[in-house]
Formats: structure tokens, sequence, C-alpha cells
């Protein structure tokens, strides 16, 4: 009886000493969105739609050390998101319930955008916990005024930091693979027809 309650209490302090799970804020710096250039803004007004179980939705993937990291992908992001639309059309709103037609007329909303995003992160680390790599997976929609889908895009990007640099932001990995799905899917809506017909 001994001997089980040591191999207990062993395997209770391993996990209380490992698995940790650290909070991280993934949101990129929004003044490097911003000031993407973009020739030739388009002059209509659009939305974006994020559904109440997407803004509270938490999600933990690895990082070093046999810790893990946890972060809110969509809260996190939804000022890069927003951001990333106004810099190519002249007006943006954030719409509550995606299928609002009346608020959609009002406003003269051309096209509602929404977002499915992937994540993972890892850690070449043993010790230390921030992840040195982050993958981000960004595909943004949109209909139009009328419920039709019009377009769609994936976007894949990743983030890596050392020590060295994560020791002041332990999100740094994070927020450079936000960063760089954002500018890349901003390029590709700016370059897209199917939004300036």
């Amino acid at each position: 009886m001994n001997g089980f309650m040591k191999l207990a209490g062993s395997i209770a302090l391993v996990s209380i000493l490992g698995g940790c799970s650290h909070a991280i804020q993934i949101s990129p710096p929004i003044e490097n969105i911003t000031s993407v250039n973009v020739q030739n803004k388009i002059d209509k007004t659009v939305a974006y739609h994020i559904s109440s179980e997407d803004r509270v939705k938490s999600v933990t993937t690895p990082g070093g050390g046999g810790d893990d990291v946890t972060y809110k992908p969509y809260a996190d992001t939804e000022v890069a998101l927003h951001a990333m639309l106004a810099r190519v059309f002249s007006k943006v709103y954030s719409l509550e319930d995606g299928d609002n037609r009346a608020f959609i007329a009002d406003k003269n909303i051309s096209y509602v955008f929404s977002t499915q995003l992937k994540t993972d992160s890892s850690s070449d680390s043993a010790f230390t916990w921030p992840p040195t790599d982050f993958t981000y997976e960004l595909t943004c929609s949109a209909v139009d005024s009328s419920g039709a889908n019009v377009w769609s895009k994936t976007v894949t990007s990743e983030g890596k930091a050392e020590f060295d640099e994560f020791k002041h932001d332990f999100s740094l990995s994070a927020r450079r693979a936000t960063e760089d799905a954002y500018k890349k899917m901003l390029q590709e809506i700016a370059a897209a027809p199917e939004f300036r017909k």
C-alpha cells in the first residue's frame, strides 16, 4: 500500500509541475496592417461577422517545456480584421447578426466578410514555455448583400521567435504569424476583381 501511495504521489507531482497553460495575446501590431500600401481603395461599404461562439472561443496549443499556451484567436485578431478591411474599403461595420438584412440594406453594405481560423504552435525549447513557432491559417469569405457567396481565400503564415527576442514579448511568434497572414489577405482582397464590379 505504501508503494502505491508513493507512485500516486509521484504522478500527482508530475501533473502539477508539467502541463501548465499560459495566456498569450496573438493580435499583430495594427500599425503594420494599416501601413500596407493599397492603390485604388474601393469606395464601398462592407461588414464583417464574428459569431458569439467564436468571440469567446479559447484555444490551447503547445508551448515549450511541456507547457501550453491559451488564447482567443477570433477576439484577439478582430482589430486586425477590421484594420485589414478598412485599408481596402471606404467604410467597415461589425455585424453582430450576419443575416440582419435590414441593417445591411440601411447601411448600403455591399459585402459581408467572415473568417475561419486554424492555429498551432510548438517550441524547440525544453526550458521556456513561449512558443518558438506559431502557425496561423486564415480563411476569409465574402457574401454580397443578397447572401450569395462571391469570394473565398485561404492564406497560411508561420511566425518564429527565439529566446533573445521573445523574452520581452512572450506572444512574439504568434504576433508575427498573424501580422503576415492579415497582410497577405489584405493584398488578396485588394487585388480581387470580384470587389471592383
